[in-house]
């Protein structure tokens, strides 16, 4: 992190402490509980922060920071559940340990965003993002080659296993789907049923082949 990020760091972290210290000081339990939603993003986006190594870009720049590779992201809302929580957690997890030489290299970036923020709103519109959920974004020369919203991820979110699995293929069939050329599939040739058994020149009769026509002599002129 340089030191024009660093600074932007502690700043953030002292506005945090500041209105933590405020509230209190000055503030009763109830208003205390109406701020928890700022609270929240405020430590939502120091947590980004730290874990994408700076500050997050400004809306229109935050897919395209990316010029190659592939961008998992988290969007949440306002009020966070535990359920979404939970798919947070997993997800960054999954990253994290199942592809950590991709992260380390660059080609996998982990980004939260809040999509009922000015930052966030944009390319939540984009995903189509009514609640919570993972989008994988594929990055090519700084532009979205594809994307895809990973609904699925609230149906496994008890099944740790089922849902660390369902991600890792996921994220690997986007990495593959990067390496092959736009337009390029398996072509398979078309079966067009059995070919009949042809008996070749000079080869002996099999037991199934039909019954060979007898010879006839030909005639010639004067016989």
């Amino acid at each position: 992190m340089d030191l024009k990020n660093a600074v932007a760091v502690s700043l953030i972290s002292l506005v945090s402490a500041t209105i933590v210290v405020l509230i209190a000081r000055s503030l009763d339990s109830q208003a205390a509980a109406r701020l928890e939603p700022q609270l929240a993003e405020i430590a939502g986006e120091l947590r980004a922060i730290r874990e994408g190594g700076g500050i997050a870009a400004p809306s229109g720049e935050t897919a395209s920071a990316v010029k190659n590779g592939l961008v998992v992201y988290y969007f949440h809302g306002n009020m966070r559940c535990p359920t979404c929580r939970s798919i947070e957690s997993q997800t960054h997890e999954t990253v994290q340990a199942d592809f950590a030489s991709e992260v380390d290299s660059g080609e996998i970036v982990w980004k939260i965003l809040n999509y009922e923020t000015p930052s966030g709103e944009p390319l939540g519109k984009k995903f189509e993002v009514i609640q919570p959920v993972v989008v994988l974004a594929r990055m090519k020369d700084g532009q979205m080659a594809e994307w895809k919203r990973l609904d699925r991820v609230w149906a496994l979110e008890g099944d740790k296993p089922a849902f660390r699995q369902y991600l890792r293929g996921q994220i690997a069939g986007m990495l593959e789907s990067g390496v092959q050329p736009a337009g390029t599939a398996e072509v398979v040739a078309p079966t067009l049923g059995p070919t009949p058994d042809i008996p070749l020149p000079g080869a002996a009769p099999s037991d199934d082949a039909p019954p060979s026509l007898p010879v006839l002599p030909v005639p010639t002129p004067g016989s």
